[in-house]
């Protein structure tokens, strides 16, 4: 018995099969995860977007609106390296099969292989030993096949060659006696595609019921804008009716609107505190998608009273809300994943929220902004400005330039810059590219300018403590546990090319600050901001030293991001300095 054709139920189940077993291996995956970096939440990562295709993706014969489901919902839900890539194999493979009914062995490699060009194409510099390594060898199938039991059955024992040769392909797999943690989840979603197609269910004996969904909802007004946040939220599993959701969040803000039922629900309000609204939700059930929009920002573009250059940056730039709004600074958020649930760096999730988080959850990791929200805020701003300047932290430290550059290489008036720097110092940078913006530069003066500007910058971090860096891998365990002992203060700093090293070492916090005011004295000081982790009182005591030293008050003091605190750990402050000169 041969299958030589498949349409768009065959896939839909197939495809939900290899969506669940990567949800079913995310812990090994987590547990594996050490390239790009050890943070260990490539599992975490993947589950989530696979959820998102099992939340999102519709049941149909037709194959093209089947792929058209999943793709949108992958590349909503994609988070990290591996999750993108997979997310644009997707989409690959649904702009190939868009309009078929159907496909045979044939027609569906060729759009397998669209989907693979994609995924390479994504990435800046792509890395062999990796998911894209195991996409690559695992459809390298001959061209006569026209069975697709064989077909899978082929591609999975491909799969599973590919994905053991990782570990020698990859220097620092073979260190740690691990294959690729993205190539193993692509492995398991192959698994389970064959799976369904050997035996006819889904991975796991899941079975799909077609309901009709009860819809909820009242509508949504124009208003005065009282409330600065459009806030949405999707929620599976929850606990309480949608009435009683009403009666939750109605104190939170207006133009509140609760579709669904306890399966699925959708949130909609306007609430000057978008932090607050996902705490409530939090303990109501599983937040699956999260949205906010500035609308404050959103009116400003739309205005004809703003500079020709949009100057845009992502939140790991610390800057003062007051400053953000004086220059029309249009943010895009990280990730902050906290227990698998993925909040809005900023926005739903605060440093003082976060902190309140941090000893009761289990995980926590932070992920570049996904496709779809790039492509939604990039995408209005050229509607309303001559040019768009993104100023990302450096790329060494996240994947956020890359991301950028992958949408910006469409536009021509995208032009993203990697400021190599991050927190203040990035805030720094962002802030002086704003001035000129207003000075009606041209985004070619302004990009020059800043790239030399940027050189001139430096950070400097006093750490309190190296707990939270031991615990996301930042240092190891090792290293944590001798500067326990020894109780070691490190300042650390950004290298030229915007990678995190050791600037100088302390045994306590007074001589840590000394280290620091040392590093002060490479040149005259233009400008500086500090930034502190709920350590308020000692940045201000820090920054009376400074300005004995250089004369000059701080441009600001500032709260770190949710994502730096992070890192940082509670009671960290910096020192983000702008030099007369570059300087080591």
């Amino acid at each position: 018995m041969k299958l030589k054709k498949i349409n768009g139920t065959h896939l839909y189940h197939a495809f939900l099969s290899g969506a669940r077993q990567i949800i079913k291996q995310k812990s090994e995956l987590n547990r594996i995860n050490v390239f790009p970096v050890a943070d260990g939440d490539t599992g975490s990562n993947m589950a989530a977007m696979m959820q998102r295709i099992i939340t999102d993706a519709e049941i149909s014969p037709h194959l093209g609106i089947v792929l058209e489901s999943i793709s949108a919902a992958a590349i909503a839900g994609s988070r990290g390296n591996s999750g993108i890539i997979f997310s644009e194999y997707l989409n690959g493979i649904y702009e190939s099969l868009k309009e078929e009914q159907e496909a045979t062995v044939q027609r569906f490699h060729a759009a397998v292989l669209n989907g693979i060009k994609k995924a390479y194409e994504a990435i800046l510099n792509p890395v062999e030993g990796t998911i894209l390594t195991v996409f690559r060898k695992a459809f390298e199938v001959r061209t006569t096949i026209d069975d697709f039991f064989l077909y899978f059955a082929t591609i999975k024992a491909q799969s599973l060659v590919a994905l053991t040769e990782t570990t020698e392909e990859l220097a620092i797999l073979k260190l740690n006696h691990v294959v690729d943690a993205g190539a193993q989840g692509l492995t398991a979603f192959i698994d389970g595609v064959n799976y369904y197609f050997v035996n006819g269910i889904e991975m796991n004996g899941v079975e799909i019921e077609e309901e009709e969904e009860t819809v909820h909802s009242q509508g949504v007004h124009e208003e005065q804008l009282t409330e600065r946040y459009c806030t949405e939220a999707l929620l599976i599993n929850v606990k309480i009716t949608p009435q009683e959701m009403k009666a939750l969040l109605a104190p939170a803000g207006s133009s509140l609107v609760v579709s669904g039922r306890s399966e699925k629900m959708r949130i909609h309000i306007h609430t000057n505190n978008p932090e607050l609204v996902f705490i409530k939700l939090r303990e109501q059930g599983e937040i699956i998608e999260q949205k906010v929009d500035d609308m404050l920002r959103q009116n400003q573009a739309m205005q004809s009273d703003h500079p020709r250059v949009a100057i845009v940056t992502d939140t790991i730039a610390d800057i003062p809300q007051a400053l953000l709004d004086q220059y029309q600074i249009h943010l895009i958020p990280m990730y902050l994943i906290v227990d698998d649930v993925s909040y809005l760096d900023k926005l739903t999730i605060t440093t003082n929220t976060f902190y309140k988080m941090l000893d009761h959850s289990k995980t926590f990791s932070s992920s570049q902004p996904d496709k779809l929200t790039i492509e939604r805020n990039l995408s209005f701003l050229l509607e309303h400005y001559d040019d768009v300047i993104v100023i990302t932290v450096a790329s060494r430290l996240s994947g956020t330039y890359n991301a950028m550059i992958q949408f910006a290489k469409n536009h021509q008036k995208i032009h993203v810059v990697d400021s190599k720097q991050n927190s203040g110092a990035q805030g720094l940078v962002v802030l002086k590219a704003a001035e000129l913006a207003w000075q009606d530069k041209s985004a070619a003066e302004i990009i020059d300018f800043i790239n030399d500007f940027s050189k001139q910058t430096k950070i400097y971090v006093s750490v309190k403590t190296l707990k939270y860096m031991v615990k996301l891998g930042r240092v190891s365990k090792v290293v944590g546990l001798i500067g326990k002992i020894v109780n070691l203060k490190p300042v650390i700093g950004l290298s030229s090319d915007g990678a995190g090293i050791i600037r100088a070492k302390s045994f306590s916090l007074t001589g840590n600050i000394r280290q620091i005011m040392k590093l002060l004295k490479a040149a005259p000081v233009e400008n500086y901001a500090i930034v502190h982790s709920l350590a308020l009182k000692r940045a201000e005591k820090f920054a009376k030293k400074v300005e004995a030293l250089t004369g000059k008050k701080p441009q600001y003091i500032e709260l770190i991001s949710p994502i730096v605190a992070m890192n940082a750990g509670i009671g960290a402050i910096a020192i983000a300095v702008t030099f007369t000169k570059e300087v080591a």
